[in-house]
């Protein structure tokens, strides 16, 4: 079966805190568990031996080596916790520049006489004027945008999925395929042949069993989404470590490409297109993207330094052996081991603390929801479509189910995603049915569709 689905954890600081005290997903007892129960037994018999042979390393190497740990290890959570609001800062800017860059691109796109009834006639005049051929260009534009768009913000999911263990350590769990794969599903339903199999062939997955095609995904997931990955597939598949391009830059060109084709130069070439003083400002916005994924990938890539991470963990693992016989024992149990045992609780969850948030993008608990942004882009784009008023270009879009253990890795209900009509294939997802982009208005109020 499939591996449990994990969301982003979200709590409410100020409500319930026992329920919070008592939490084990998301906290830090499924890193320090382990470790903090041999260290407790190993604790325990050696303050029985010590406080029945008087054998011991002195009382003051305890708290001098402790104080140093703290400082060490609070120092090393403030670079983690910097490190994951700067993750969250650039997902955040990532799309708000993506919206940026499809809602002006919609709005600057000229198009024709129906388009300009829209933005300057009386409401009862908007609808009675007749699309010429560059309305018709310019749908063609608004469609290409919203789709690519789209497409480019998918393959920032599917990048922080494989990005640490696959593009870093050279291989991926079959269970990250299985997610991976359902993403190329979704991204095939946004892009053309041509363009998937472009950016496809830079995803660097050695992996000859999986038919890429359309159908060849979509018969993947019909009937099996609740199965989780095929009995014969490997536990790893191999990613490819050289250098090469990287997927997201090939849809990013599409979008260039396309915003390129339609600029109006001085000599009116393309009359439906967008105004050339309006281009340098939709370009930069492009770029401010690519900063913030490449900011991402800056995060996934490069952890803490090594020499500072082994010292931490050098100095935990010595005042973890030494502490035992380093405390004070007049002080009986209490102060002699509860205390000390509470104490390298504290140093031990601080480094899981730290490791946790390095980095803050896969599908952990406290991974950030990139399947939440990518669901409110769908529905703003189609709202964009609608206030542009091309009603028709809305109805090129359609809504597909998303299989279970996709939508459980979102803190919030995810039901549906979007798809482009002429690239859209049957639905995979069991119980679900085809349904109108043009109803994306109704079904918030539902929930998602």
């Amino acid at each position: 079966g499939v591996a449990a689905a994990v969301a982003m954890i979200i709590y409410e600081p100020g409500r319930d805190w026992v329920a919070v005290v008592f939490s084990y997903a998301g906290s830090i007892w499924p890193r320090v568990w382990t470790p903090f129960v041999m260290w407790a037994t190993f604790s325990l018999a050696v303050f029985i031996f010590v406080e029945r042979t008087h054998i011991g390393l002195g009382k003051e190497a305890h708290s001098v080596l402790g104080s140093t740990m703290s400082f060490l290890l609070i120092f090393r959570a403030n670079q983690s916790y910097a490190r994951y609001w700067q993750g969250r800062s650039s997902v955040s800017m990532f799309f708000s520049t993506v919206r940026d860059f499809t809602m002006m691109s919609i709005l600057h796109i000229h198009g024709g006489a129906a388009t300009m009834a829209w933005l300057s006639a009386p409401p009862e005049m908007r609808d009675k004027v007749p699309e010429d051929e560059f309305d018709v260009r310019a749908r063609e534009f608004r469609i290409n945008v919203v789709r690519l768009t789209l497409a480019y913000t998918v393959m920032l999911k599917m990048y922080t999925r494989i990005a640490l263990n696959g593009y870093c350590f050279g291989s991926i769990s079959c269970e990250e395929k299985w997610a991976l794969d359902w993403d190329r599903l979704r991204l095939r339903q946004l892009l053309r042949e041509d363009e998937f199999q472009a950016a496809d062939s830079c995803l660097g997955i050695l992996d000859d069993t999986t038919d890429s095609s359309l159908e060849g995904l979509a018969a993947q997931f019909r009937g099996h989404c609740l199965d989780g990955p095929p009995d014969d597939w490997p536990d790893e598949f191999e990613v490819n470590l050289r250098p090469a391009t990287r997927a997201q830059c090939t849809v990013l060109f599409f979008i260039r490409e396309t915003l390129i084709l339609n600029v109006n130069d001085f000599a009116n070439s393309v009359p439906w297109g967008i105004k050339e003083r309006f281009v340098p400002n939709l370009s930069r916005l492009l770029s401010h993207t690519q900063d913030h994924f490449d900011m991402i990938h800056q995060i996934i890539s490069t952890p803490v330094a090594l020499p500072y991470a082994c010292l931490c963990k050098t100095l935990v693992l010595i005042y973890m052996v030494c502490s035992p016989m380093t405390v004070d024992h007049s002080l009986g149990f209490f102060g002699g081991y509860v205390v000390p045992v509470f104490l390298v609780l504290a140093l031990l969850g601080i480094d899981a603390i730290s490791t946790e948030l390095e980095n803050p993008f896969g599908d952990d608990d406290n991974d950030l929801d990139i399947l939440e942004y990518i669901s409110s882009l769908e529905k703003e784009a189609l709202e964009f479509l609608e206030m542009s008023g091309d009603h028709k270009a809305v109805q090129q879009f359609v809504w597909r189910r998303m299989p279970t253990f996709i939508s459980e890795q979102s803190c919030k209900p995810l039901y549906h995603h979007l798809a482009f009509i002429d690239l859209a294939t049957g639905e995979v997802a069991p119980s679900g049915s085809i349904t109108p982009a043009s109803s994306h208005r109704g079904s918030e109020r539902g929930g998602y569709g």
